[in-house]
């Protein structure tokens, strides 16, 4: 079946702060009303049941509890039964709460904050944040249980260059360790996109953009389609957009008067494509195939980097890129085997280039080169009484050309920067995991323990370079009613120092440099949920954790000296929190509300103070989130409101020095709370031309215009984005 979707026109306009307090009154009000209020008789007379409901949003409650998730166990399971914390994002919330990213997507989560410097977003999670350089590096990010991150650096990308989002079929986001099946990085959570099959994407398309953001120029293209002829299914999407986030200027540290209003990112550019592919054969005597491919082009200005802001000099540029072949089949009753050989590679593009201040008579440029291989497979047991047992061997060998800086000046010379070291060119890992689920009442003949599920997992890790590591996970979930179920788990997870922080060289007098002796950053988790639906139009899932990380990476002083910063493993981290989603719907409206509490203690030896404890930085402790989605179906009419508030957070340590060099370990200032909300309007069931479905939605965010800043990493902070008005137009073929 082929299909396709045409093209849209979105133009992003920036309005104008001097807009009158009037207008802006106006379209919050109405917006408000539409959302709060039926105040059309025929809608208010609507008895609308769960079916209705369904159709209205395309996704139900019942969907929700009862969706299939694949990534808790590595086998597909209903998420009530699944072993982890987990919520998903699905590809019908995606397209109507207009999410143009995974990691916008991402950020309407409970326990998840991301922060940004307008070149890549980056994750903090359940009260934590990787710091500076650290571009969502606490988990894994995978694409149908590939890795995708940057091997050099373990860096994971999470913009548009990520993949194009009309391909993902949903996303299943797991908070807390799952070393115990995928190993490395898996550490304080994993992202896994789970992408559709051609045959069904009911979307294909053709799409454009154009517009302004700020009075600059926003464009690009993006096209999926897909489909399937007897036994091959095919996808194929990809995605270019160009952004300019000029205009912005730094905000000053407290105490500080460094930047003024004149003091503006020019040319603040980024520009991510990306393009993604698969082939599915299946035949019932033959097994199953799928060859898929992921390409990343990660292209930014750099204009809040740390090594040097407002510098109208830096450009990141980056290739990422993987390419793999599954073959699955089942043996013979109740046994499946799985084998999976994939190739992946990076390295910068000729267009990067660094620069740490604003002479321009010389430069930075940086050299590293990771060619990876890895093999896998796994056999499976499936009995008849919902237990399994899984054993499993992969493989991975990275071959690596180790990052380093050089100095370039105007006549093309080009000089090695100092600092670091070299160390072996492969990085090898050999891992062996056993996982086993069992039924205990099914399985011994206990009816009083049918609704018991136990799972067990043990992995070893055997690494070339830094030390072996054994993780396991031993998790309880029991069914206490149809739609109501509660969850224990205990589970451990590393994180492994990448070749760049063990061995990369300086960027410039006093940057950061490698250590060869780093280990790898451990974590261990307790974990207790319960999940269900009390009444027929409301469900939830909430959570306690608890964990404690040994081995925290942290960057050395003395900052700004000559002395380069090295990173040691001198921390340890206590976090606990709470964790509350709840989905409500009611007549034509869904509604999520969530809600993340976390309290995190970093401890540490100051040559100062001794022994400290002090919270970590960058994260807040209070998180809320919210949304609803209401549908006016006799004007063919769908509104969805999003909004977040952040409380106040902790300034990063590099900032907190500036600010307070002596007592900067236990003296830091703290970022301003803020709220956010956005409205979209967008059509339903509208047909314009030819009978066929047209699309027009409008979408405002920072609808209030609210003054907000991220945590920066060098004498700023970084100011966030105004107010912006998206009008989109879409026609079906």
């Amino acid at each position: 079946m082929f299909r396709f979707d045409m093209n849209s026109c979105i133009f992003k306009i920036n309005i104008n702060k001097r807009m009158k307090t009037s207008y802006l009154q106006i379209i919050f009000v109405l917006s408000f009303l539409i959302c709060c209020f039926t105040g059309i008789p025929e809608l208010k007379s609507q008895e609308i049941d769960t079916s209705e409901t369904q159709k209205l949003f395309d996704l139900s409650l019942d969907d929700l509890m009862n969706i299939e998730i694949v990534s808790a166990v590595g086998k597909s399971q209903n998420i009530k039964e699944a072993p982890s914390i987990v919520t998903v994002i699905t590809s019908k919330q995606i397209k109507q709460r207009g999410y143009q990213s995974v990691a916008e997507a991402l950020n309407s989560t409970a326990g998840i904050d991301i922060i940004t410097d307008y070149f890549q977003p980056n994750m903090g999670i359940r009260g934590i944040n990787g710091g500076v350089r650290s571009w969502s590096r606490l988990v894994k990010v995978m694409i149908d249980g590939q890795s995708i991150s940057l091997r050099s650096s373990s860096d994971n990308f999470l913009d548009q260059s990520l993949i194009p989002i009309e391909v993902i079929d949903k996303i299943e986001i797991i908070r807390g360790p799952n070393s115990a099946i995928y190993g490395k990085n898996a550490f304080l959570g994993v992202i896994n996109i789970i992408t559709k099959k051609g045959s069904e994407e009911t979307n294909n398309a053709i799409t454009h953009f154009a517009g302004s953001f700020a009075n600059n120029a926003t464009y690009g293209i993006s096209t999926v389609f897909g489909g399937e002829n007897k036994y091959v299914d095919f996808l194929f999407a990809s995605t270019y957009s160009h952004y300019d986030y000029s205009g912005l200027t730094p905000a000053n540290i407290p105490g500080s008067q460094i930047y003024t209003t004149t003091d503006l990112t020019e040319q603040n550019e980024s520009s991510p494509f990306s393009i993604y592919s698969k082939i599915h054969y299946e035949n019932e005597k033959i097994g199953e195939f799928i060859l898929d491919l992921s390409h990343q082009d990660i292209n930014h200005k750099a204009e809040f980097a740390d090594w040097g802001a407002l510098t109208h000099h830096n450009r990141i540029n980056v290739l990422n890129a993987y390419e793999r072949l599954q073959y699955s089949k089942t043996l013979f009753d109740n046994f499946d085997s799985h084998l999976s050989i994939a190739h992946s590679h990076s390295k910068p593009l000729n267009n990067e280039i660094l620069d740490n201040d604003n002479n321009h008579s010389d430069w930075i440029s940086r050299e590293f080169k990771t060619t990876s291989y890895e093999i896998g497979g796994n056999i499976s047991y499936n009995s008849e009484e919902k237990s399994s047992f899984t054993l499993g061997v992969d493989y991975t060998a990275d071959i690596n050309d180790y990052q380093k800086y050089y100095t370039i000046n105007s006549l093309g010379d080009k000089t090695l920067n100092p600092g670091g070291s070299t160390g072996p060119r492969n990085f090898n890992n050999t891992g062996v995991y056993l996982q086993m689920i069992l039924n205990p009442g099914s399985f011994f003949k206990l009816d009083f323990l049918n609704n018991l599920t136990l799972t067990a997992g043990y992995r070893f890790d055997f690494h070339t370079i830094y030390d072996d590591v054994l993780t396991y996970r031993l998790a309880a979930v029991y069914q206490i009613a149809n739609q109501l179920s509660t969850k224990l788990m205990y589970g451990t997870s590393f994180n492994a120092p990448s070749p760049a922080q063990l061995y990369t060289n300086a960027m410039y007098p006093g940057d950061i440099i490698g250590n060869p002796d780093l280990k790898p950053e451990r974590a261990k988790t307790l974990e207790w949920a319960i999940m269900g639906k009390i009444i027929d139009n409301l469900n939830f899932n909430t959570n306690l954790f608890y964990t404690v990380i040994e081995d925290k990476i942290e960057y050395l002083l003395p900052f700004g000296e000559i002395t380069n910063i090295t990173a040691a493993n001198i921390s340890k981290i206590y976090s606990a929190g709470i964790e509350a989603e709840v989905n409500y719907s009611y007549m034509n409206s869904l509604s999520y509300f969530n809600y993340s509490y976390q309290r995190s203690i970093i401890e540490r030896t100051n040559p100062l103070y001794g022994l400290i404890k002090v919270k970590t930085a960058l994260y807040p402790e209070h998180i809320f989130k919210f949304g609803e989605t209401y549908a006016f179906p006799k004007l063919y009419t769908r509104v969805h409101i999003e909004g977040k508030y952040i409380s106040s957070r902790k300034a990063s340590e590099q900032n907190s020095f500036i600010y307070d060099p002596i007592n900067y370990s236990i003296h830091s200032y703290n970022l301003d709370p803020y709220f956010l909300v956005g409205v979209t309007l967008e059509s339903m069931n509208l047909n314009l031309f030819n009978n066929k479905e047209s699309i027009i939605s409008i979408k405002m965010d920072n609808l209030l215009n609210s003054e907000y800043n991220y945590p920066g990493f060098d004498d700023y902070d970084i100011p966030g984005l105004g107010r912006s008005l998206i009008f989109k137009l879409t026609q079906t073929l």
